[in-house]
């Protein structure tokens, strides 16, 4: 063992004698080598026939590994080592991170010898919906796993996957019962796979302290989110990678929770049952009755080919621009590193937007204002390029005047804004721009619509944050009044919010500096 390695191995505090003959053997195959989380109960049957396989192709004492190069067929295959982990069984997970720890510091030490990046970074391989990436990479930096010797893919085995179709695969799999070929082939796109970024954002959602809560909708009834303590949350903060949305799309997916099956055919027909009826029979709280203001804050790095919307030059702090009551002299500032810290004395307003409802109550009256027009049901933040199960480009199909009036605006400066707007307007949607893309459907209809005729959404946002939503403020809570049925989708997880505040997002820069490492198929 060369002195990289001994000191690699003393800094970390490592036991070699824990590293068993597997982690040894994945290690000096670590360019041939796929780590695989499958979850059996996500969307279809696929993970659970996986996970069947593995168990009847075992090559590694106490490990579902398959060594494609010895494996017995008519067939020549690749020489790749793909080992299998059951992410849902608690034993079986525990037993996977141990691994990928193990590995994560032998690249460690690649990595300090200059080897190529197919030597220092090991392919992390997720198989399930959407919903399971994040909780798993979230799981590996509590386990102490360096994300930044990992490169992470999705195999699709959820409802809608559109990350795996964002990315260059494909939004499901097909595999047969014990088709070993099929596995195989499934394997392979992401073995040849290359490396890319993307996107990594977080939230920071704050409730109203007294009667604030979260519910979530599964077969056993709706029920509160609570902490690790048991306390119900008062602020959830949390990552997301695809979008996260308010409103109609989120209702939706909050009562297609409570009949969700295992099979992806019966989830869509279950999915268009519930939009129907949230269209037609019970309707949505619109953006307008729920929203107070958007505001996009500046920052040294957001500040690039971004001007700010509301000032005469770019030097001047916006602050005393702001909504009067709302968000004028509120400091939010919070030292943990989970925390979006917004301070108004401090930062400048680059962009901007207020509800017609909140404008017509008398908040708002000798400020330069953009007014969201007409009475959107939903508000969505993309980051990747795809949306309700594998509709893509919503952003570039998208109407082409951004939905937005103004007060107490002038000719010339109107002009200027509109500018600006239609710069904004022609940007492109990518997943490792550190942008996200706002934009809304006016109802029901025309979000099921996106998938048959493009060009249904109106266009609200591109750009970089912070970005900080204001609530309006509801009456007391009540479950029976319409006002507090507000909907949130965080990457396929679905919440009733109910008496929100603010919900801010940025970059979260705790994970890879912003973008976790991905693989990128054929793109």
């Amino acid at each position: 063992m060369d002195l990289i390695e001994n000191k690699i191995i003393k800094e970390n505090n490592i036991n070699k004698h824990e590293v068993d003959s597997t982690t040894q053997y994945i290690c000096e195959n670590i360019d041939k080598s796929l780590i695989i989380f499958c979850n059996p109960i996500s969307g279809n049957k696929e993970g659970r026939k996986i996970l069947y396989m593995m168990n009847h192709y075992i090559s590694k004492e106490n490990y579902r590994l398959i060594d494609y190069q010895y494996l017995v067929t008519g067939k020549k295959y690749e020489p790749i080592k793909a080992i299998f982990f059951d992410l849902v069984n608690r034993e079986d997970n525990e037993k996977g991170k141990k691994l990928l720890k193990h590995i994560s510091e032998k690249c460690k030490i690649n990595k300090e010898k200059v080897l190529t990046e197919n030597f220092w970074k090991i392919k992390v391989i997720i198989a399930g919906g959407d919903g399971t990436i994040l909780s798993m990479i979230d799981s590996f930096v509590k386990y102490g796993i360096d994300l930044n010797f990992c490169t992470f893919g999705h195999i699709p085995l959820g409802t809608a996957n559109d990350l795996s179709n964002s990315l260059g695969f494909s939004d499901h799999i097909d595999l047969s019962e014990g088709n070993m070929d099929d596995l195989y082939s499934i394997l392979l796109k992401y073995y040849n796979a290359h490396f890319g970024k993307v996107d990594i954002w977080k939230i920071d959602l704050e409730l109203d302290a007294v009667e604030g809560e979260i519910l979530v909708n599964n077969k056993n009834g709706k029920v509160q989110l609570k902490d690790e303590n048991g306390n119900l949350i008062k602020r959830y903060k949390r990552s997301f990678i695809n979008y996260i949305s308010l409103g109609y799309d989120a209702r939706v997916g909050y009562n297609f929770d409570a009949h969700r099956t295992n099979s992806r055919c019966m989830n869509k027909c279950v999915y268009f049952i519930e939009g129907t009826k949230k269209m037609c029979c019970r309707k949505t709280i619109t953006v307008q009755e729920f929203l107070e203001s958007f505001t996009v804050y500046d920052s040294d790095e957001n500040s690039v080919n971004q001007e700010s919307f509301f000032s005469n030059n770019n030097n001047e702090i916006l602050s005393k621009n702001s909504l009067s009551g709302s968000i004028q002299n509120q400091n939010y500032q919070d030292n943990t590193n989970n925390s979006l810290v917004i301070n108004n004395q401090d930062h400048k307003i680059k962009f901007q937007f207020v509800s017609e409802k909140f404008l017509g109550a008398g908040h708002i009256s000798n400020n330069k204002n953009l007014i969201l027009k007409g009475n959107p049901c939903s508000l969505i933040f993309q980051n990747i390029s795809n949306y309700m199960s594998g509709v893509n480009n919503i952003w570039g199909k998208g109407k082409d005047n951004l939905s937005f009036s103004f007060k107490n605006v002038n000719e010339n400066n109107k002009q200027k804004y509109n500018n600006k707007l239609i710069t904004m307007d022609n940007n492109q949607q990518k997943f490792d721009d550190k942008m996200l893309e706002v934009f809304t459907f006016d109802n029901g209809l025309e979000t099921g619509l996106e998938k048959i005729i493009r060009g249904q959404a109106k266009k609200i946002y591109h750009g970089r944050g912070p970005m900080e939503i204001k609530f309006m403020k509801t009456p007391k809570y009540d479950k029976n009044d319409k006002m507090n049925r507000i909907y949130f989708n965080l990457d396929g997880e679905f919440f009733h919010i109910v008496k929100p505040i603010s919900l801010k997002i940025e970059l979260n820069r705790e994970y890879c500096d912003g973008q976790l490492p991905f693989l990128i198929g054929n793109i």
